[in-house]
C-alpha cells in the first residue's frame, strides 16, 4: 500500500471540525504510509471550507457536486487515486495512532473493510463492538457488541469510521441507493462484501470518539428513526432468506403495531405499510442481492472464523 486518505464528510459543520481535523492533522502525520486529509463537503451553505482553508492549509477540500448524504462517496471514491480510503462523519476525534491498527489488515487481499472502535464523547463508555446478525420470531435483526472488544470478523464495518478497499469499493458500485439517503447502507456494503468472499474486520486498537447523530442533525430531512426502520424491511427483503417463520413474522408485526399504539407511537403502523408499498415496486431492480438460505450460513460461518495473523 502506498496511500491513503482520510475523507471527511460535511454539511454546514465547522463546529464539529474544530474539534475533528486537528486530530485528523495529527493521524495522518503519524499515519505508516503517505496520508491525505480531504474534506468532502456537501454544498454547505455556511463559509466551512473558506474556514478550514484558512485554518488547516494542508487539508483538501473537495466540493461533491450535490448534497448527495453519504452518497457522495461514490462520486469521490471513484475520483481517488489511493488503494484505502478511511470514511469519517465529522462529529468526531480521532486518536493519534489511529490509522496503523486499520492500515495493517489491508496487508490481506480479500479484506474490504475495517471498522475502527468509538467511545462517547466524553470517552466514558464504548458505543459499538462487531455487528452480528440475529434471527428470531420470524424477523432478523442486527446489533453492535460494546462489550465484545477484541479483534474479530464483523458483519459490517461502521460507516462513520470505517476504511475501506476503494478498488472494491467501487466493484461493488458503492453504497447501494435502496438505502438513500441514509441507514442501513453499510450493513448492506458489508453483506455485499460478504458475498464476494471480501472480509470486514472490528479492530478495536483503532479508535474514534463520536458525538453520536450530531452530523445528521444539520440536516432539514432528519427523522433518524423512521429511516432506520424503513431501510431495515428494506434490508430483509431485499437480501436475506424470509421462508422461514412466516406466522411467527406476523404474531411479532402484530405485537409490535399493538404495543406501539398501547404507548402512543405510531412508528411501525406508519412505515410498515408505506415501505412494503414501496418496496413492492422496487423489489425486480433489487432482486439479484437476495441470498439462500444456504449463502447466508456460509457467511455466517466465514464471519465467526477468527482474522488470520498479519504483520504490523
Amino acid at each position: 500500500m502506498n496511500s491513503v486518505c482520510l475523507a471527511i464528510l460535511n454539511y454546514n459543520g465547522r463546529q464539529h471540525l474544530e474539534h475533528l481535523l486537528p486530530t485528523a492533522v495529527a493521524a495522518a502525520k503519524k499515519s505508516p504510509v503517505a496520508c491525505t486529509v480531504l474534506v468532502l463537503d456537501n454544498r454547505s451553505t455556511e463559509p466551512d471550507l473558506d474556514w478550514v482553508r484558512q485554518n488547516f492549509p494542508s487539508v483538501r477540500t473537495v466540493v461533491a457536486p450535490e448534497n448527495d448524504f453519504l452518497f457522495s462517496y461514490n462520486w469521490l471514491l471513484a475520483q481517488l487515486p489511493d488503494e484505502v480510503v478511511v470514511i469519517l462523519n465529522n462529529d468526531l476525534r480521532l486518536d493519534e495512532n489511529f490509522l496503523a491498527p486499520l492500515l495493517r489488515h489491508f496487508q490481506s487481499a480479500d479484506v474490504f473493510a475495517v471498522s475502527a472502535s468509538s467511545y462517547d464523547w466524553d470517552g466514558t463508555e464504548k458505543t459499538i463492538g462487531p455487528a452480528r446478525l440475529t434471527f428470531k420470531h420470524g424477523l432478523y435483526g442486527w446489533y453492535y457488541e460494546p462489550r465484545r472488544q477484541e479483534l474479530c470478523h464483523t458483519l459490517f464495518a461502521s460507516g462513520g469510521f470505517m476504511a475501506v478497499d476503494r478498488k472494491k469499493f467501487l466493484e461493488l458500485d458503492g453504497f447501494n441507493r435502496l438505502f438513500h439517503p441514509a441507514y442501513c447502507e453499510d450493513l448492506d456494503l458489508g453483506f455485499r462484501a460478504w458475498r464476494r468472499g471480501w472480509r470486514s474486520i472490528y479492530e478495536p486498537a483503532s479508535i474514534v470518539w463520536h458525538r453520536e447523530q450530531a452530523s445528521w442533525k444539520t440536516s432539514p430531512t432528519a427523522r433518524p428513526n423512521r429511516l432506520n426502520l424503513r431501510h431495515s424491511l428494506f434490508f430483509q427483503w431485499s437480501s436475506l432468506p424470509l421462508q422461514r417463520g412466516r406466522r411467527a413474522r406476523w404474531w411479532t408485526l402484530a405485537k409490535l403495531f399493538a404495543g406501539g399504539l398501547l404507548r402512543g407511537e405510531k412508528v411501525w403502523l406508519e412505515i410498515y405499510p408505506r415501505a412494503w408499498r414501496d418496496w413492492r415496486k422496487m423489489r425486480k431492480q433489487f432482486s439479484t442481492l437476495k441470498v439462500s438460505e444456504a449463502e447466508l450460513a456460509a457467511i455466517q460461518k466465514a464471519m465467526a472464523a477468527p482474522v488470520p495473523p498479519v504483520a504490523n
